[in-house]
């Protein structure tokens, strides 16, 4: 079912390949919110109660064909499982996955069937290297606008946006908005440069879509580790 949908994708956009999120400076950002919402908070709820998870990173809508798709990261598994779950498979041990503004979880988007599930895909460090869950959307009852896929390449100093809440700003973040601008491609990733302040404020940020100034989706936030001869960003853009 996977290859099936991801074909559907790449036959006319392109697919979403993540891979390592780089940083040499951690971004400044403006605590402020767009007039629309593009992420919400992961809340994730296990058969087992005591695994539960409210906050484990960010997610979004994308759009294709007319038909809906919730996106996050793999690696939220590595805080979100039970001791149970060794694979990337959901269906024996998760009660219910929704995305949700961190402060209201009456305007949630109920997932569905996990589309990129895989028995053989352990949950470990190769997952950063294909970071993306793919999800139906069973129920939509959120104010989540959907993400259309950018298609064409991006130009050095264009702006773009990283939009969702980072654990250190969870007892107020709405909406935050960390703001760069594109460098270069490096591999699958993209280099933005987006300013300095503690990596300490990036965790949590996981998941959450990277947009252009047109509000098409470029990239997902995943892991993030000190660049090597470079300063910025590596985000992980459409390939």
């Amino acid at each position: 079912m996977f290859s099936m949908i991801k074909n559907r994708f790449s036959a006319r956009l392109p697919w979403i390949a993540l891979s390592m999120l780089c940083l040499s400076a951690a971004p400044s950002f403006a605590q402020e919110s767009p007039t629309k919402r593009f992420s919400g908070v992961n809340d994730i709820e296990f058969h087992q109660r005591e695994y539960n998870n409210s906050f484990a990173g960010n997610g979004f809508l994308i759009e294709h064909k007319g038909k809906l798709y919730a996106v996050t990261v793999k690696h939220v598994l590595f805080e979100a499982k039970t001791p149970e779950m060794k694979n990337i498979w959901l269906a024996d041990d998760l009660k219910q996955w929704r995305i949700h503004p961190l402060k209201n979880s009456t305007d949630y988007i109920q997932l569905g069937k996990l589309i990129n599930a895989d028995k053989n895909e352990e949950i470990n460090g190769d997952i950063l290297q294909r970071d993306w869950l793919v999800f139906e959307v069973a129920e939509n009852h959120s104010s989540l606008t959907p993400l259309k896929i950018r298609q064409s390449s991006l130009q050095e100093g264009e702006k773009l946006r990283a939009i969702g809440c980072s654990y250190a700003t969870r007892e107020t973040c709405n909406q935050d908005i960390y703001k760069g601008h594109f460098k270069s491609y490096a591999e699958h990733n993209l280099r933005v440069d987006i300013g300095d302040t503690a990596i300490a404020q990036l965790r949590g940020l996981s998941g959450s879509p990277v947009v252009d100034e047109k509000d098409n989706l470029v990239g997902i936030v995943s892991n993030v580790l000190p660049a090597k001869g470079a300063r910025g960003l590596d985000f992980a853009p459409l390939n």
